[in-house]
């Protein structure tokens, strides 16, 4: 591997994905940028590259923005996979015959499993070159496009990062930091897949104000649609989410810790450091039910942690309660579709086993 980033693909050019590609550019990388459908870098090429806003106001060159996997991913070190995370399999199969020996992969974010499930990929893909696969627990910016511009309302203070496994997380570590301080090593993706926080908040919130939404309420998701009794619920749902972690000996905080070490969101309960938090001010509730927070944290963060907790024998009533609600409301079996023990190529090990294999001592 070399010692100096070169170059850096970003995949996927939603809205994270632009304010990752822009960000790096602006920084001095030099960035390619990948979309699966033309329609959505339309512009983007057109204009040679991508207009920041909010905390970044600067138009950003990008060397190359492509439909074209293979373009993307030549002679780039590193690899920025900023997709929803039921895609990663997706991203995984595609990518497989393109990457290069020494090539650094980043899920931004894994959700629970993502590592996980893209290695296991690869591997049925027939990938036998040395790819550094990794995840990080949160994206780091708060960011979405509006109109033209990519804009940036905050930047996360602390993003956790493990490689699969975690043996080769001080290697892509070293290339992160280049990017931005707030990455630090976690201890391996076990953690940041079960410090999954999108999967406490998001899921359950929607189906609590599904009637509001679809009555075209505007609202505030955050501060209107967690009350004090949702958020009691969601507490419920993340002591389950922190019981499967332990049993695998995985150190996780709970949500209202995660808010004031990332946000430094102040209250002493869920509810209150949520109120306390600016940085949620001014997002809106969805305007659909049809939503990333049920068709991407339901079957690649609730799942997969009910999953696990069905594998390892710790039961989950609340997170599959959420789960049931939602295949009734949508008609989605979101078990099916969703991570489990075995897409994630779990299934023939057993607790010791599998914690070894994450930490790369199997």
């Amino acid at each position: 591997m070399r010692g100096e980033i070169v170059k850096v693909a970003v995949i996927g050019a939603g809205n994270g994905g632009q304010a990752l590609a822009g960000y790096l550019s602006v920084k001095g990388f030099s960035v390619n940028l990948y979309n699966r459908s033309e329609k959505r870098i339309k512009s983007l090429k057109k204009n040679g590259g991508i207009q920041l806003g909010g905390r970044f106001k600067e138009f950003a060159d990008l060397d190359c923005i492509t439909t074209n996997v293979e373009e993307a991913l030549d002679g780039v070190d590193l690899v920025m996979v900023v997709v929803p995370a039921q895609a990663h399999r997706y991203v995984a199969e595609i990518c497989a015959p393109h990457l290069s020996e020494g090539q650094v992969v980043v899920l931004n974010p894994g959700r629970t499993g993502g590592a996980l499930e893209v290695k296991n990929t690869l591997t049925k893909s027939g990938a036998r070159k040395k790819v550094y696969i990794a995840e990080a627990q949160t994206f780091l910016f708060v960011s979405r496009v509006v109109g033209s511009e990519a804009k940036i309302a905050g930047v996360k203070n602390v993003v956790p990062v493990a490689a699969l496994p975690s043996s080769d997380t001080e290697k892509v570590i070293h290339l992160l930091e280049k990017i931005h301080t707030s990455f630090t090593e976690a201890e391996n993706v076990l953690e940041t897949g079960l410090s999954n926080i999108g999967a406490v908040f998001h899921p359950s919130t929607m189906i609590f104000n599904i009637g509001r939404i679809e009555s075209e309420g505007n609202f505030s998701y955050y501060f209107d649609g967690i009350t004090p009794q949702v958020a009691h619920f969601l507490e419920k749902l993340d002591r389950e989410r922190r019981k499967v972690a332990r049993v695998l000996g995985v150190r996780t905080c709970a949500a209202r810790d995660w808010l004031k070490e990332v946000y430094n969101s102040c209250g002493i309960s869920l509810y209150e450091r949520i109120q306390d938090n600016g940085k949620y001010k001014g997002v809106a509730a969805p305007t659909t039910v049809v939503h990333r927070y049920i068709f991407e944290d339901i079957p690649t963060g609730l799942v997969p942690i009910a999953s696990l907790g069905n594998y390892l024998g710790v039961k989950t009533p609340v997170i599959n309660s959420v789960i049931d609600i939602a295949t009734q409301f949508y008609g989605v079996d979101f078990r099916k579709i969703g991570r489990t023990v075995e897409s994630l190529g779990l299934q023939k090990m057993g607790k010791q086993e599998i914690i070894k294999y994450v930490n790369g001592s199997a």
